[in-house]
């Protein structure tokens, strides 16, 4: 088993590569490439029924062409965060809402050609090994924290996201006890969910299979969008824009939406082994263009859901717009509810991976040789923390409000800067000035979302 001390060897023999670099180009790549590197590895499908139907499908949207790295992008994308869109364009105002998702999806998309220019360079394959490499010792705990603590947050979110989805569920349906009405009844079910659903999905020790899952998730969050967009045209949008409905908002309110925004497009964690298994060969190219489509995707999407959720509700929306909707009399938002729960499962075992695998990294464990009661032990203690934090945070758009300003701003902005940065060579000289500027502005973009969006969400959620 390789040591600490092996790894940082490797890392800095990896470094070396990084000196003397040519200036930057899009195509044409032939990066370095780690042979012990998971990535460029094809998993076989499962067997059966469905393991045929998913072979079917890897032969119209082969593993690693752009298709598919579109459709990865836009599933880790597409999440929890679509609940909080009407609400924030509550918050934010129509017209400025779609301004902030305009500039966030082209900023995202910078971040990760950002990305692809790092890995060329360096040829590492994880946040955590960057920071490593490019930080120096220490550089890997400190990134790879600001990672956790991202999937903690949104893993919170989604324990919150799922007494969202119980409320109007409980409150509409006849004959439901008073007391699972209660704040202490949701809790009581959200506590059974986690029990019966999310713990024994995070168990196993390899959890391919929930790529499976996250397919039919991502379809029920299109179908989410489609049953927002139809029951607005069926109530609120009749009645046109409302007293209080604005096109623009003033203060802190304006800035509080801006951290659920940055959230929504937080996919900057799978752009590793979206790069590394590209076909024939990475490019940072079409990572470029794979982001371009997949956030351009979901930005229409979000869009679509804040729009014609806040004039379905105007003032009346609440922080999760699933807590305006009566889903027994509307059964079609019934099988929205049922699978945008699969959605949230989905992805809660893909933040637990990131969580998992950085305090083994801390605690120096080995996966594959840990014994299964100490995993077993380890999961319960640390998912029913998760668990606590989620059923006493106030709305899921604090836990997401949060996540987007405090993680966020690293995630999305300030470690693809600095990556492409500390990589080699980086000089407006032999990047240009459009580079340059840009990845100045990413930096402040970052510094912003950190200090503003924080103080803002925090002032928003306790102090109005």
């Amino acid at each position: 088993m390789a040591t600490h001390q092996d790894t940082d060897n490797q890392l800095e023999a990896d470094l070396k590569k990084t000196s003397n670099v040519e200036p930057i180009v899009m195509d044409d790549e032939e990066p370095y490439r780690d042979n012990s590197s998971p990535y460029g590895t094809t998993e076989a499908p499962p067997s059966g029924p469905f393991g045929k139907c998913v072979a079917r499908v890897q032969k119209i949207v082969p593993s690693g062409g752009l298709i598919a790295n579109c459709f990865q992008l836009g599933s880790v994308t597409l999440g929890g965060a679509i609940i909080s869109m009407p609400d924030s364009f509550r918050t934010s105002g129509i017209i400025m809402a779609v301004i902030y998702l305009v500039i966030m999806c082209c900023l995202t998309v910078y971040s990760m050609t950002q990305l692809g220019f790092a890995m060329r360079i360096t040829g590492l394959d994880s946040y955590e090994t960057m920071g490593r490499g490019l930080f120096g010792r220490g550089g890997d705990y400190f990134v790879g924290a600001v990672m956790c603590i991202s999937s903690l947050g949104t893993a919170i979110g989604y324990v919150s996201a799922i007494g969202s989805l119980l409320r109007p569920v409980l409150n509409e349906a006849h004959g439901t006890p008073e007391y699972l009405k209660s704040d202490m009844g949701v809790r009581l079910l959200q506590s059974i969910v986690w029990l019966v659903l999310l713990l024994p999905a995070v168990i196993p020790k390899r959890l391919n299979s929930i790529r499976y899952i996250a397919v039919v998730g991502v379809i029920m969050v299109l179908y989410f969008t489609f049953t927002v967009v139809a029951h607005s045209a069926q109530h609120g949008l009749l009645e046109g824009r409302r007293d209080g409905m604005a096109f623009f908002t003033t203060g802190n309110t304006a800035i509080y939406a801006l951290s659920v925004f940055i959230f929504a497009f937080m996919c900057q964690t799978i752009t590793y082994p979206v790069y590394y298994e590209m076909k024939p060969n990475p490019s940072v190219k079409q990572l470029t263009v794979a982001s371009a489509i997949g956030m351009s995707a979901c930005t229409v999407l979000y869009i679509l859901a804040g729009v014609f959720g806040y004039f379905d509700f105007a003032d009346g929306t609440k922080g999760s717009v699933l807590d305006n909707y009566n889903p027994i009399s509307t059964p079609y938002m019934m099988v929205s509810f049922v699978g945008m729960l699969i959605k949230i499962v989905a992805a809660f075992c893909a933040n637990w991976v990131c969580i998992r695998n950085y305090i083994y990294y801390v605690f120096r464990w080995n996966l594959a040789t840990t014994p299964y009661w100490l995993h077993t032990l380890f999961c319960v203690v640390v998912s029913g923390i998760i668990l606590v934090a989620g059923i006493f945070i106030p709305e899921v758009t604090l836990a997401f409000g949060l996540v987007g300003s405090l993680t966020g701003g690293f995630v999305s902005f300030i470690f693809p800067a600095l990556f492409w940065m500390y990589s080699g060579n980086w000089s407006l000289k032999t990047v240009g000035l459009f580079h340059w500027t840009l990845t100045q502005f990413m930096l402040i973009v970052g510094v912003i979302a950190i200090v503003w969006g924080t103080i803002a969400t925090i002032y928003d959620s306790f102090f109005t």
